[in-house]
Formats: structure tokens, sequence, C-alpha cells
């Protein structure tokens, strides 16, 4: 017979199981990102990677419930929170991404340089 574990270990696993898909997505949209949106003007960057990371989780794990959040940018950089949920853990995920933009308007080319994504309990 299994084990139960104890509530705070099971909220430990989930939150580890999050962190773990976590470091995939990063992966996988940096090259998803680079293939279908390189060189998107960067008004369009904040969009396109909440609706990129939120389409990517669904086609993930559907037990994983990831819900938008706050979008804010300034030139070059792009932080998105969303939160998330998984057999009632709620968690937060932050993507904070930088760009290469070839000039200074906000509807300039832009390419994705670096893309973190991590996770961190809910408030």
């Amino acid at each position: 017979m299994t084990d139960v574990l104890s509530g705070k270990a099971d909220v430990q696993r989930i939150l580890s199981y999050a962190e773990s898909i976590a470091k995939e997505s990063r992966k996988a949209l940096t090259v998803e990102f680079n293939q279908l949106h390189k060189g998107i003007p960067f008004n369009d960057a904040p969009k396109t990677l909440q609706q990129s990371l939120l389409a990517w989780f669904a086609r993930r794990d559907k037990n994983v419930k990831v819900s938008p959040g706050p979008i804010s940018s300034k030139p070059g950089e792009v932080r998105a929170i969303f939160t998330g949920e998984a057999k009632s853990v709620r968690f937060e995920i932050h993507a904070d991404a930088m760009f290469r933009t070839a000039g200074e308007s906000p509807d300039s080319p832009c390419y994705l340089r670096e893309l973190n994504v991590t996770i961190g309990r809910a408030r």
C-alpha cells in the first residue's frame, strides 16, 4: 500500500513539478518565439508572449490551469505574471523576456534574446 503524502509534502511535490515544466516552457517558448515571431513589432511582443505561454501550458498539461495576469513592458523588456493551479495548489508564473530591438520606435522589429520562466507561491 502506498503512503498518503502529507499536505505540505504534496504541495511541495506539485510546486516542484510546476518548476520543472516552467523550465521546459522556457526552452520550448524560446524556440517557438524565434521561429514564429521573429521580427514582430515590439508593441505586439507582450501580448504575443502572453498568448504563447498560455497556449503552451494548455498543450503541455491540461491539469495545470494557467490564467493571464498583469503585463508590463519597457523598451526591450517584457514582464508578465500568470496564476497557475494544479490539484488545488495555487502558484504564480513569472515570465521575463529581454528583446533586441531594431530601432527606437515602439513598432520596431524585435527579436527574443532571453526568456526566463519561474514559479513562485501565490499570495
